[in-house]
């Protein structure tokens, strides 16, 4: 697709996402480039086609409520389908501006490079997880800090997962549920006795934590209590999608709740904030970010 194509996909999904029942007259308004350039209903309904065959978002109408909204029942993974888009139209951007500038590059700076690094091992896993194939593959562990320990596994790989900005395949091994980053895999080998997936299984598992582990803690509600001059960063970039605003009387600060099982990454989130978060529930989750900040400061007398 050219970038006026993902774009359009891309604002379809958004605006139903946020207010669903919208009418076909609005929802060509607000995704046509501009009042004098609208798209024909015909093309609404083909970029409902593409989004139903090729990223699996159904679009439906309701008679009932007179207007479009999104099926999430059968619809794939629409947040999945909205961080790829983001992605095209970056790139598309990108592109685009190359063709007439070859200096572009110079005024863009990327986060880092493993997401490039890891493109060989990302093709080949997704390639056996789409055909439901084990991979066997070298892992070098970061626990270790004195010395790389390698160690081979057997996997078989249900899904992809993007955390702060690294690839990790989730899996099963002969003793559970791993992840493993793929900037750390190597000596990848395709076995060829399908598994059944487990992908949905695998999805639940690992839908109420932060990050990776699965295994540090039972499923709890966490309260913290932010800093107000936090409120729109934690607004825009939610800590999980279970995060909900709690005492909306309160003005002074902005406060919220999480359903997860709370874990090492979930702790360095909350660490990253330094003073202006307070965890207000589990008092032993108080205990236990109130113990590492004081080690912290004792780190500097």
């Amino acid at each position: 697709m050219n970038n006026s194509q993902v774009y359009q996909t891309k604002q379809l999904v958004e605006i139903l996402k946020k207010s669903p029942f919208e009418s076909m007259g609005n929802l060509i308004n607000y995704i046509s480039p501009n009042r004098e350039n609208k798209i024909s209903e015909r093309t609404f309904h083909r970029i409902k086609a593409t989004l139903r065959d090729d990223y699996g978002i159904v679009v439906k109408y309701s008679r009932a409520n007179e207007g479009f909204y999104l099926d999430e029942e059968k619809s794939i993974n629409i947040e999945s389908f909205l961080s790829h888009m983001e992605i095209l139209a970056t790139g598309e951007q990108i592109s685009h501006n190359l063709n007439g500038n070859n200096n572009s590059l110079s005024f863009i700076e990327f986060e880092n490079r493993s997401a490039i690094e890891v493109i060989p091992n990302f093709k080949s896993v997704l390639d056996a997880i789409q055909q439901n194939f084990p991979i066997s593959f070298i892992h070098n562990s970061f626990y270790y800090y004195k010395e790389i320990k390698e160690q081979e596994y057997t996997l078989n790989p249900y899904y992809l997962k993007q955390y702060q900005n690294r690839w990790y395949v989730v899996g099963e091994t002969e003793k559970g549920y791993r992840t493993f980053g793929l900037d750390r895999i190597k000596n990848i080998e395709t076995g060829t006795k399908k598994f059944k997936s487990k992908i949905n299984e695998a999805k639940e598992k690992f839908s109420h934590v932060v990050g990776l582990n699965t295994m540090d803690h039972k499923l709890q509600t966490i309260k913290l209590s932010f800093h107000i001059s936090q409120k729109l960063y934690v607004e825009s970039l939610p800590l999980h999608n279970s995060q909900k605003q709690i005492n909306l009387d309160n003005h002074k600060s902005f406060d919220i709740s999480l359903n997860i099982h709370p874990n090492f990454e979930f702790s360095q989130q909350i660490l990253k904030y330094g003073s202006m978060v307070k965890v207000l529930e589990p008092k032993w989750l108080a205990e236990e970010i109130k113990e590492e900040l004081r080690k912290g400061f004792e780190g500097y007398l």
